[in-house]
This record gives structure tokens, sequence and C-alpha cells, in this order.
């Protein structure tokens, strides 16, 4: 009898190189579009969270600093009868002088009195000033066109 050493057969299975550049087309092309997706993300926040205005920084903070302490009572705003029961700021039905032009705002998702809220004037006859989203209810603030 011969004894001779007894060896199987090794398979190897290898992937196709085509199999393997198709894999990383695909992690690359998906690592490309998430950058995208998350850099148009951050942009749109920016663009959301940022207020609109067409004045200068200090100019539209003297304008929002002049709503909030008329809406937190530190000037002096009148309470006048906007509807039959409801008492609101007479400067939320008249507006408000500052540095001669005369100012109106409104807070969205509230009930308002300014004269765009009422219906007197529409959105051609005015010019928006100021847009801040912060809060729940975001300001704005017009003025009518001259």
């Amino acid at each position: 009898m011969i004894q001779a050493p007894y060896s199987p057969a090794v398979v190897v299975c290898e992937e196709p190189a085509a199999l393997t550049r198709s894999i990383r087309f695909y992690q690359v092309a998906l690592a490309v579009a998430t950058l995208v997706f998350s850099t148009l993300l951050v942009a749109l926040a920016v663009l959301l969270f940022t207020p609109y205005t067409s004045l200068t920084p200090l100019e539209a903070e003297t304008i929002r600093a002049a709503v909030q302490s008329r809406l937190d009572g530190t000037i002096d705003d009148p309470l006048v009868e906007g509807a039959p029961g409801i008492v609101v700021r007479s400067s939320n039905i008249r507006g408000f002088r500052l540095n001669g032009e005369v100012y109106y705002y409104y807070l969205e998702g509230e009930r308002n009195f300014d004269p765009l809220s009422r219906g007197i004037v529409g959105h051609g006859d005015i010019d928006v000033v100021l847009r801040d989203p912060v809060g729940s209810s975001p300001l704005v603030v017009y003025r009518l066109r001259g």
C-alpha cells in the first residue's frame, strides 16, 4: 500500500473587481449626498432664524426694543378697546412714531388690530421693515408706503 498525503482542494472565493468598485462608488455617492443635504439644511436654518429687515442692525434693534417696551408696559401706551370686550395697546391700533416715521406691528398667530390685520390696507400698501421670528409669536413691524 502506498501512503501518499491527502490534501483536499482549497476553494477561494474572490469578489469580482466590478462589484467592489460598484460598492465603493455608492458609498462615496452617499457621503456626497449627505454632505450636500446637511449643508442645505444648515443654510435653511440660518435663513429662517435670521430676522428679516431692511434696516441697519442698530435701527432694527431700536424698533424691536420700542415695540417690546410698549408690549410689556415699560412705555406708557394706554389700553383701548380694539373690539367689543377686547382691550389692546393703543400702538397696536394706531402705530407708534419713532424718528419721524410711524410704524405698525403685529404678532403672528395672535389677534391684532393694526391696519393690515383689520384689512384697511393690503400687503401692497406696506413695507415690512422687520420680521423677527424669535418666540412663539413672530413679530412683524411695517410702515405704510407714502
